[in-house]
């Protein structure tokens, strides 16, 4: 379909819409912005300005079908509205004042919007700082912007005084085959609105894992990762996410069924295999080359992809290196049950005694589903003694999406209360900060669902617990949360507003990291997405999400 022809398609529909609402012009003016996508560069954005909405329409039609040949895959309008005015150092402090990336309206820096700029080109060019700085406009990446877009055509002279315009905008993105409503609420500004039912999460994971097989190179490495707004290569690499990342992979592969995930996940185990494996006797480590050390979280995230893959492809063939593995975890358990984290690396000194919580819960998990695979009492009676140094010390204050992994998986082989406790304090008393986080943060949504199967299982009840521990509150945030995260979705219509959208399309971001793309990122969404769409399945969820 040409870009006029879906102008045409949807215009009557915008327009009915737009003479509804209030505040949707300025000094009688409306305005609007007609973005230009493409897959592998930035997109390009045209400001228009216009005494009515006929006018401005009719000229972004016809401006739609002159771009129409230039490679473009997409359209998106935007037209302004809630307009706001304000001397520029209260705008500059405003900014500031707002979490990193977080700041989700646009700018006008003159009355005539030939200088406004939406808050996706503000967010994508990386033109605004926040914190500690005392101007807020990375007056570098503006100009640089401006030059590209020849947004620049007249001399902006900006002081303390100088008045800007703020502003919100109601948006409609076209994908070369549909169009869609998008959200105009700060949080989720800029994406389309849905609603989540199992087939859209299968698909959302499918995506996905699709993303983590096209990072895995002929050799078995992944691309690690990518700071989307320039397109720049994270240069560091971490074994524990390789492995990691490859367990999340050979999870959407379970889900979809997509052969092409499974492919590449099996080179990358073989990579993995080949490379971070340190064999001696009856054990093995994964080792860490850059940092010359093992760690304990990187066996267990290891143990989970060897136990994933040879559940789901019924090949054993490496049950006894996974074997040595597991056994690798138990030579740095303690006889209090906790764990040496962290040894060097070739001498198997202790470098760190302790690194990072997660590892603990992680190991645990490692060693429980291997057990489920390979029944070796040692890997079942190593999580059961880490278990009791976990009530013993009230780990749960950790509220670990690990633990909650490793107390859902040891009521398989030991239904007893305190697990059913312990799992419940984990989650419920972080629930209200989980619920309000405006961050996407993706283990939120691991955590929370383990806790929902936890707290399903046939396991008898203490008096008082409902009330301590309500299922519906768990319930309402776990739906809170599995929408909220789609805001770190790099869907179309946000992507095109970066350097290269091809290459973080359908991946998952994290905002206040630069708009940070790294396999871990897109892995542990991948886990969150597949446990909630099994929840889905078994009906957990009386309505539609």
């Amino acid at each position: 379909m040409s870009f006029e022809a879906a102008f045409r398609g949807i215009e009557n529909e915008v327009t009915e819409f737009l003479l509804s609402k209030e505040n949707v012009t300025y000094e009688m003016k409306w305005n609007g912005f007609l973005t230009i996508g493409y897959k592998e560069k930035r997109a390009h954005v045209l400001n228009f300005s216009y005494l009515s909405l006929r006018s401005l329409m009719n000229e972004m039609k016809k401006t739609a079908r002159k771009w129409q040949d230039s490679g473009a895959v997409s359209l998106k309008i935007d037209i302004a509205f809630d307009y706001a005015d304000m001397p520029l150092y209260e705008w500059n402090q405003e900014v500031l004042a707002t979490k990193k990336n977080y700041y989700r309206r646009g700018i006008a820096f003159d009355k005539n919007f030939s200088f406004a700029l939406l808050e996706q080109e503000l967010n994508g060019n990386a033109i605004l700082k926040s914190g500690k700085e005392e101007i807020c406009l990375n007056v570098t990446n503006l100009n640089r912007y401006l030059m590209q877009t020849g947004k620049n055509n007249g001399q902006l002279e900006l002081n303390g005084y100088t008045n800007v315009t703020t502003f919100n905008t109601y948006g409609w993105f076209f994908d070369g085959t549909e169009w869609f409503p998008l959200h105009t609420d700060s949080l989720y500004h800029g994406t389309r609105n849905e609603s989540l039912s199992p087939e859209r999460v299968k698909e959302v994971v499918e995506n996905a894992g699709l993303y983590l097989a096209e990072q895995v190179k002929k050799t078995g490495e992944f691309h690690y990762g990518y700071f989307s707004c320039f397109d720049k290569t994270i240069k560091h690499y971490n074994t524990l996410r390789h492995a990691s990342s490859l367990y999340s992979m050979l999870e959407a592969y379970e889900l979809s069924g997509n052969s092409k995930i499974l492919e590449r996940a099996t080179q990358a185990l073989v990579y993995l295999k080949e490379n971070f494996i340190f064999e001696k006797e009856d054990f093995a480590y994964m080792i860490e080359p850059e940092m010359r050390e093992i760690k304990l979280g990187a066996n267990a995230a290891a143990l989970l992809a060897f136990s994933k893959y040879m559940q789901i492809t019924d090949d054993k063939s490496d049950i006894l290196l996974a074997r040595k593995l597991a056994y690798g975890i138990l030579r740095l358990q303690e006889d209090d049950g906790s764990f040496i984290h962290v040894l060097d690396y070739p001498s198997l000194e202790v470098k760190d005694p302790f690194r990072i919580i997660y590892y603990e819960g992680e190991a645990v998990l490692g060693l429980l589903r291997l057990y489920e695979v390979d029944r070796t009492e040692d890997f079942l009676r190593g999580a059961e003694k880490a278990f009791d140094h976990f009530i013993a010390k009230n780990f749960w204050q950790n509220h670990d999406h690990w633990l909650s992994y490793a107390a859902n998986e040891i009521t398989k082989y030991f239904p007893d209360e305190k697990y059913l406790s312990f799992g419940m304090k984990n989650a419920f008393d972080a629930l209200d900060f989980i619920f309000n986080r405006e961050t996407t943060f993706p283990t939120f949504l691991e955590l929370t669902t383990a806790a929902y199967e936890l707290y399903e299982k046939d396991i008898p009840l203490p008096a008082g617990f409902t009330e301590e521990f309500s299922r519906d509150r768990l319930v309402e945030t776990i739906k809170k949360r599995a929408n909220y995260q789609l805001n770190g979705l790099f869907y179309p219509e946000v992507a095109i507003y970066f350097k290269n959208p091809e290459r973080i399309t359908n991946s998952f971001f994290i905002r206040h990291h630069s708009f940070r793309v790294r396999i871990d990122d897109v892995e542990h969404n991948i886990s969150g997405y597949t446990k909630f769409y099994h929840l889905l399945k078994t009906g957990f969820l009386r309505e539609k999400v």
